[in-house]
């Protein structure tokens, strides 16, 4: 499943092998959820934005969290936060790595 609208960030479907850890480690009912979206910020350039540039800081702004967002089978949508480095981010992102 590919966004083209969407750059770094990596879904997971029912069809890969790991959704199920997925949603167990995000404590999510698998069998309600379609598929998730998740937040890569390895390659994104954050000089793009506006507000990096108002800040005029020497140094490059960087998030503090990262989004997941689910999507369920009825349709409904919900964000999940984690927080960057966190033992919950590195879990996800060894798990991620697979995809």
């Amino acid at each position: 499943m590919e966004f083209p609208d969407r750059t770094n960030h990596k879904v997971v479907s029912q069809n890969d092998p790991i959704f199920y850890e997925v949603c167990e480690l995000l404590e999510l009912d698998s069998d309600q959820v379609d598929y998730l979206i998740y937040e890569d910020f390895d390659e994104v350039d954050y000089t793009m934005y506006e507000e990096v540039e108002e800040n005029d800081s020497a140094e490059a702004w960087m998030p503090e969290h990262r989004v997941v967002e689910i999507y369920y089978l009825d349709g409904t949508r919900e964000e999940i936060e984690i927080e960057l480095d966190s033992e919950l981010d590195e879990t996800l992102k060894r798990l991620l790595g697979d995809i």
